[in-house]
């Protein structure tokens, strides 16, 4: 078993979850697994056709049907959501360091569980907000440091797949956006001030949201219905607005003296996310996402939801 401090020359790895979003990290673990910093252990997933399908694809060294039967030094959970904290727990049991992708679990308790296991446990843990990772985000909060910011206005629009759509689009869409409010401002102080969903349906597939971090007003827009795909961030400051699209990668910054634009690198958000993930496994101090982030989106998510229902 694999504990914080010990550095091995590779981390075997377990993956759990072969549907799409298990497809992208395991291609991503076979890059890793070149350079020499993972070893493709184990591949678990209900569908045993798919894990074997991916382990033909990647080769790893083992399949199952199960978590029971993995064995590894680091286990990454990349299950439908309803099945993230159940998987969580169980790799707990089995491994000092584990990924959880995101939202980590459904509710605020469950989430503040796998945090208050791991810390008791000394687990390394970390959650799959990937767009921490996404070169655009880090150079817009570059850019703003030297900046009074008094606004932030997210916008993440996509027509989401069925299998989604049993979700809230909050507990999807809007999860990350919460998460990168934290992370470019710098503050756990929020306060939830105003929600609407749209409910038709039962399951809200679009979303809007009111917060103030730190001083700083946010809202966020969510939509899963929208045929095309926006990611866009605007930082209103007292020198402008910076607009960052994270498709194009390409911030535009907008002031009295004219406008500019800033191409962000093209870095893999992923392959930085998991290759962050291997180097705490292996005993180095990275800021990375973990059950406390996650804990503190669900408990926002669950304010938003209570003052939505009372619209």
């Amino acid at each position: 078993m694999l504990y914080a401090g010990t550095c091995l020359s590779s981390v075997k790895t377990v993956l759990v979850g072969a549907g799409k979003w298990g497809t992208n990290i395991a291609r991503t673990l076979k890059e890793l697994e070149l350079e020499g910093l993972v070893e493709l252990s184990y591949v678990v997933d209900i569908d045993i056709s798919r894990a074997l399908e991916l382990s033909k694809k990647y080769g790893f060294k083992a399949v199952s049907s199960s978590i029971y039967d993995a064995s590894g030094e680091a286990f990454i959970i990349a299950t439908p959501i309803s099945t993230l904290y159940q998987n969580a727990l169980e790799a707990m049991k089995m491994s000092s360091c584990v990924f959880i992708e995101k939202p980590a679990a459904e509710t605020y308790e469950e989430a503040s569980y796998l945090l208050t296991l791991a810390n008791a446990r000394g687990i390394v843990h970390q959650v799959g907000y990937l767009s921490r990772f996404d070169s655009t985000v880090v150079e817009l909060k570059q850019q703003i440091s030297d900046k009074h910011v008094y606004a932030l206005r997210f916008r993440r629009l996509s027509r989401r797949p069925p299998h989604m759509r049993s979700y809230p689009v909050t507990l999807d869409l809007m999860s990350h956006d919460i998460d990168l409010a934290f992370y470019i401002l710098n503050t756990r102080e929020v306060k939830p001030l105003f929600s609407l969903f749209d409910v038709d349906g039962g399951v809200p597939q679009r979303a809007i949201a009111e917060a103030i971090y730190g001083g700083i007003d946010v809202v966020f827009e969510a939509d899963g219905v929208l045929p095309v795909k926006v990611r866009e961030i605007d930082a209103l400051t007292d020198r402008g607005i910076i607009r960052a699209d994270l498709i194009s990668k390409v911030l535009t910054v907008v002031s009295e003296t004219g406008k500019t634009q800033i191409e962000a690198s093209d870095r893999e958000p992923l392959k930085e996310e998991l290759r962050v993930f291997i180097e705490r496994c292996r005993g180095k101090d990275v800021e990375a996402p973990d059950l406390r982030d996650a804990a503190a989106v669900l408990k926002i998510i669950d304010e938003l939801t209570r003052i939505a229902n009372k619209m």
